[in-house]
C-alpha cells in the first residue's frame, strides 16, 4: 500500500481509507492485528503521527481498537457504506458514465437532426386543439402578448 500523491486528500485520510478497504476485503479479519505504526509509516512514506491520526479515525468508527504496548486490532468489518471505492472501481464508474453521456449525446443529435429535417408546422397546428383558429401573433413596436 502506498499513498497516491495525485489524491488531494490529507495522507491520514488516504491511509485510513486504504486500511478500511483492506479490512473490508478480508486482508485483515476481526481479531487480526494491524501492522505497527512504524511499519505503516514506512509503507506509506509518512510520519508515525500521521498514521496515528488514521488509526484514530478507524477507532472512532469502531473498526479497530488500539491497546498501548500491544498494537491495533480489528474489531469488525466495515459496512458497504463505510468502505471507500477503489481506484479501479472509480475508473470503471467514470468509464460507464462517459459511455452513457456519449450515448445520450448521440441520441440528442439524432433528435435534433430529425427536427431540423422536418418541415415547419403551420400556425394552426401549433395551437391548442380546443381553440378553433389561432390568431396571428401581434406585430409592431407596441405589440404585447395576451394570455
Amino acid at each position: 500500500m502506498s499513498t497516491d500523491a495525485a489524491d488531494a486528500r490529507p495522507a491520514y485520510q488516504r491511509v485510513a481509507d486504504e486500511l478500511r478497504h483492506a479490512i473490508a476485503s478480508g486482508k485483515y479479519a476481526p481479531g487480526d492485528q494491524l501492522p505497527t505504526l512504524a511499519e505503516l509509516a514506512e509503507q506509506h512514506g509518512i510520519a508515525v503521527m500521521t498514521v496515528r491520526e488514521s488509526i484514530k479515525i478507524l477507532v472512532t468508527e469502531g473498526l479497530v481498537v488500539s491497546r498501548q504496548g500491544k498494537g491495533v486490532f480489528v474489531l469488525r468489518t466495515p459496512t458497504a457504506e463505510e468502505s471507500p471505492a477503489t481506484g479501479a472501481e472509480i475508473l470503471t464508474t467514470l468509464h460507464n458514465l462517459e459511455k452513457t453521456v456519449q450515448h445520450l449525446a448521440d441520441r440528442l443529435s439524432a433528435v435534433e437532426a430529425q427536427l431540423d429535417a422536418s418541415p415547419p408546422r403551420p400556425a394552426e397546428q401549433s395551437c391548442r386543439p380546443s381553440v378553433p383558429r389561432c390568431a396571428p401573433p401581434p406585430t409592431g413596436p407596441h405589440a404585447t402578448r395576451q394570455r
